[in-house]
């Protein structure tokens, strides 16, 4: 009985995930704004060696750890420079709270929903542990801060702000499209929104991204 309820369990994520992935296509075909800012096509065009990560779970920010080793293997292997290796991070799914604000964490309670732990207190965070260079513990080098001045670009699926805004609203009470619209406009700072993280993954590796999971 153990292994039937662990295999019922697995099958129910498996189809959980497999019904987001679903939303986000839907979503990619219906009526979208017609001034996305795609310049960091125009940044990616410059480089030589190029990656997509899909961080579709926070898994404890284990994709900046990635983006930060091809920035120092390439480096060490092939003597780059940081312009001339760019890692592009699409947050989407479960992954979408590392792409929010101070701001967003606090107001709602983010740490305690995922389960994010600020080393600095002890408690669930109140602030995006994975933003800072400085101010929280950990490793500097694989911060979204630092990783950001070294060049990395973080992409952030529409679709998962507006359900994520939906949600808020819905516990908080509050009007639905006012909530929504405070979750797309307290992102991290250089986080670019792009309709879907289907598009930003695919979109990438049209631009010679080579694709990696995120975790």
């Amino acid at each position: 009985m153990p292994r039937r309820r662990d295999f019922l369990s697995q099958l129910g994520l498996a189809a959980a995930a497999l019904a987001m992935d679903a939303a986000e296509l839907r979503a990619e075909s219906a009526p979208q704004q017609s001034n996305w800012d795609t310049s960091w096509l125009d940044r990616l065009a410059k480089a030589r060696y190029r990656v997509v990560f899909n961080a579709n779970v926070i898994d404890d920010g284990g994709v900046f750890s990635y983006a930060s080793t091809f920035f120092d293997q390439y480096h060490e292997v092939h003597n780059t420079t940081d312009a001339e290796t760019i890692p592009v991070v699409v947050f989407r799914r479960l992954g979408t709270p590392m792409a929010l604000n101070d701001h967003l964490w606090d107001r709602y309670e983010l740490g305690k929903e995922t389960k994010t732990d600020d080393r600095d207190t002890g408690t669930a965070a109140r602030r995006n542990v994975f933003w800072p260079a400085g101010r929280s513990a950990g490793n500097a080098a694989t911060k979204i801060e630092t990783l950001h001045k070294r060049g990395m670009i973080s992409l952030v699926c529409n679709i998962s702000l507006g359900n994520m805004g939906r949600r808020f609203a819905e516990q908080a009470n509050r009007n639905v499209e006012e909530v929504q619209q405070e979750v797309r406009t307290n992102l991290v700072p250089g986080a670019i929104v792009v309709p879907s993280g289907v598009y930003a993954l695919i979109r990438a590796q049209n631009a010679g991204c080579a694709f990696m999971p995120g975790s």
